[in-house]
């Protein structure tokens, strides 16, 4: 089984994934560990890359397709490939979206893979903060 060593240089890809309804949610985040997010390599899908950019400056590396356009499939390959080190995937629980299996899929590769990820913002905190 892989296991991800979470390091302060460009090494590490740190996905982030932000389902319709919890983007305020990341702004926090974003600039609470923006010197973190900086040095590493961040991959997003397109709305939220333009969402953090607009709200916190910070310019994501890589953009992939929204989730309903194949962007959470996208990042769960990526894990896979093993080329993702964290993922902050923020879900909705109050909304059903219709790619909702790729969304499963993604956690379920991480899970898979060993690969630490967050759900909220205490546990992106937390992981953001371990940086440190």
């Amino acid at each position: 089984m892989q296991t991800t060593q979470l390091t302060t240089s460009k090494q590490i890809k740190i996905a982030i994934v932000v389902q319709d309804g919890m983007k305020d949610h990341l702004i926090g985040i974003i600039n609470n560990h923006k010197e973190v997010l900086m040095s590493n390599y961040v991959i997003s899908t397109r709305g939220t890359a333009e969402y953090i950019t607009k709200m916190t400056g910070l310019v994501v590396d890589e953009k992939v397709p929204s989730g309903k356009d194949g962007g959470d499939v996208k990042i769960a390959n990526m894990v896979v490939d093993g080329m993702i080190g964290l993922l902050i995937f923020f879900l909705n629980p109050m909304k059903n979206f219709p790619h909702e299996v790729a969304s499963s899929a993604l956690i379920r590769e991480c899970n898979v893979a060993n690969i630490p990820f967050a759900i909220n913002a205490a546990t992106a905190d937390r992981l953001l903060s371990s940086f440190g």
